[in-house]
């Protein structure tokens, strides 16, 4: 099922419920995603060669152990990397082959929600998310060239933090105690990630 015909299926009120619960949300976000919920089901979708297949995955938060998050990306068939599809204009995201295990084990207004949540990431209206999209691709092109060419900037992580007024008090022995719970979050992740992607 593409995520075009996934949004037929689903009311806006169940999806408003998921976002609501799991997200924290400003005043006036009803009205942004309803107006985005609208929005998708009037575009056509633009047919996607080599097209990703959506999945959403909930899973625990590497940064906040015992947080539990929903994990939106893109997969292709040839190939076991995750890819974020925020960068894609929104016509592509209705042409997605949506992951059939993501809408039986969440529900197909869960998968909704947050795919949702994602797309919006550059804002609420196709047109200027697609104009923001090729700006910011147009950035990380320079960007590439730069890297290239050998003109590239580099600053040290140190030196960021820094600038951020950010200073890492932890003692070595909690530094590793993190470092073990992060291990253990992404070995259950991959399991998780194994099943929900599993055939």
């Amino acid at each position: 099922m593409t995520f075009k015909e996934l949004l037929e299926t689903v009311i806006f009120d169940d999806i408003w419920m998921e976002l609501n619960k799991e997200y924290s949300l400003k005043d006036g976000a009803f009205d942004a995603y309803l107006g985005v919920f609208n929005q998708l089901k009037k575009l056509t979708p633009e047919p996607c060669h080599n097209c990703f297949h959506l999945a959403v995955v909930r899973v625990e938060d590497g940064f906040e152990p015992g947080k539990f998050i929903y994990d939106v990306f893109g997969i292709k068939s040839d190939d076991k990397e995750r890819y974020a599809l925020e960068v894609l204009p929104w016509k592509k995201w209705l042409s997605f082959e949506v992951i059939d295990k993501c809408i039986a084990v969440y529900s197909a207004a869960v998968v909704v929600a947050h795919s949702l949540y994602e797309l919006t990431f550059f804002g609420y209206d196709a047109i200027k998310v697609k104009e923001r999209i090729k700006d910011e691709i147009e950035i990380l092109n320079e960007c590439h060239k730069e890297f290239e060419n050998g003109t590239a900037k580099y600053v040290p992580w140190e030196e960021v933090c820094k600038e951020l007024g950010y200073v890492d008090n932890r003692t070595k022995e909690e530094k590793e105690l993190e470092y073990k719970k992060f291990e253990r979050i992404n070995a259950e992740n991959k399991m998780v990630y194994e099943e929900m992607l599993s055939e």
